[in-house]
Parts: structure tokens; sequence; C-alpha cells
């Protein structure tokens, strides 16, 4: 499943650096697109990273049958949240929240489609393709949770794929 979550993750992070190449993070030092694995991540968390997307894996579902072939397809959901709190050097403060929002929004539509991208095993340098597809599918869906002066937005991702055999 490992393979799985990488190659998602790598899918959006690398469509983020093109969708918006301005919207990165630092993190120990280094600059990368603004999107992060909460469980790849320190616990606590040093900060929260607003503008930042964040993927948290929320379990497998049962597997599903899936006819023409022996091998099962596996499913992962895939929760996306996403912070804003505006800038507070603007005539009203935060008052842009919104604006900020709409953006990441457009941002993760973009990022998400087409829902799919090859499967690569993430722990060689080069990855190492596995000979197959990952898919997933979004119904377009977007919560917001308002905690003071913090907008957030959450969706979730429903990511399907072969498990590769494991080498004996």
């Amino acid at each position: 499943m490992q393979a799985a979550k990488d190659s998602f993750f790598r899918a959006l992070q690398s469509r983020l650096a093109t969708v918006n190449p301005a919207r990165t993070i630092a993190m120990d030092g280094v600059v990368r697109p603004a999107i992060l694995v909460v469980e790849n991540e320190p616990y606590p968390p040093p900060k929260l990273f607003f503008n930042t997307f964040y993927i948290h894996w929320l379990g497998a579902p049962a597997v599903r049958e899936f006819s023409g072939t022996l091998a099962p397809r596996y499913s992962l959901t895939a929760q996306l949240d996403y912070f804003v709190q505006g800038t507070a050097s603007l005539q009203r403060p935060f008052a842009d929240r919104g604006r900020l929002m709409a953006q990441l929004d457009r941002e993760v539509i973009e990022i998400l489609f087409p829902g799919s991208t090859e499967k690569l095993d993430h722990s060689a340098v080069p990855p190492i393709p596995l000979g197959s597809r990952l898919l997933w599918r979004w119904t377009p869906g977007l919560q917001t949770i308002a905690d003071g002066g913090v907008l957030r937005r959450l969706t979730t991702v429903s990511v399907s794929f072969f498990l590769e055999a494991i080498p004996n």
C-alpha cells in the first residue's frame, strides 16, 4: 500500500508545482511544493502551515471485487485539508480569506484531475515503475470549518490500486 500512497502524493506534489509554482513551504531548510502527508511528518507538528495541502490517510475500505483479473483491487481514502488565515496587513485584516480559499479550491481541483498516475516504488532512486496505474475518484464536495479567524477546508478522495506481489 505504501507505493500507492507515495505515488498519489508525488503526483499531486508534481501537479501543484506546475499549477502554482509559488505555492511552496520551507521545511528543514528545503523549499518544496506546499503539500504534506501527515503520517510522514514529525508529531507533534512544529507548526501549522497555512495555504498548504495536507493529506491524511483515513484507512483502507474492504477489498472490492474486480472483474477481468485475478488480482484484487484495493481502495484507500485520502482526506485533503487546507487552512487559510488571510492577510493581517490589509486595511481590513484577514478580509481576503474567501479569495485565498477560492484560489486553494481551484488548485485542489486542478491537481486532482486527471484521476490517475503511474504506480511507482519511491523507496528506490530513481523510482521503479510497478506496471500498474493508480486511479482516484473525487466526488466534488468541499466542507468548510470556521475556527476563529482560520478557515479550514476538507475533501475526500477514493484511491484504488492493485497490490504488487511481495518477493520471497
